[in-house]
């Protein structure tokens, strides 16, 4: 190769081979088109509620014209966690069992809440204390001592 007529034409031939080539790697690499994707959005499921235990409710017990402490257990059926941002009094009156006597005028109401942060996991369960969410009137009935309330409740979560 000693001819420099030859070793100009590889060289001119190397390096438009090599521009070509690389203007088509880059063209593939760079290349764009257009389309539609496809998603579809799921349908929140509600929360569930459950009552806790008696036992649990140790502090902020009811008496005539005062408030107490509810717990409150709720369920996630979502895939996602949700956070509980607001219960408010159900469909339904409180009902009372297990108290002196008779508790048929119960005198329970629940105060709205809207609790601090409180994520339920997805697929799952949470317990929140909620300091006084429940009021007794003075209207209760004397055998209502020491009975254990259950009130109706709606829970509103959000993701």
């Amino acid at each position: 190769m000693n001819n420099p007529t030859v070793r100009r034409v590889l060289v001119v031939t190397t390096v438009v081979g090599a521009t070509l080539g690389g203007g088509i790697a880059v063209a593939a690499w760079t290349s764009t088109g257009s389309g539609t994707a496809g998603a579809k959005a799921g349908t929140a499921a509600a929360p569930a509620t459950g009552t806790v235990d008696a036992s649990a409710l140790t502090t902020g017990l009811l008496y005539p014209g005062g408030t107490g402490d509810a717990k409150l257990l709720v369920h996630n059926p979502n895939p996602y966690p949700v956070a509980v941002t607001r219960v408010a009094a159900g469909t339904g009156a409180p009902t009372g069992s297990g108290g002196a006597g008779t508790c048929t005028a119960t005198g329970v109401s629940w105060i709205l809440q809207t609790p601090p942060a409180n994520t339920v996991p997805a697929g799952g369960t949470a317990t929140l204390t909620l300091p006084g969410a429940v009021a007794m009137s003075t209207s209760s009935d004397d055998g209502c001592q020491g009975a254990v309330f259950t009130v109706p409740v709606t829970v509103t979560v959000s993701s």
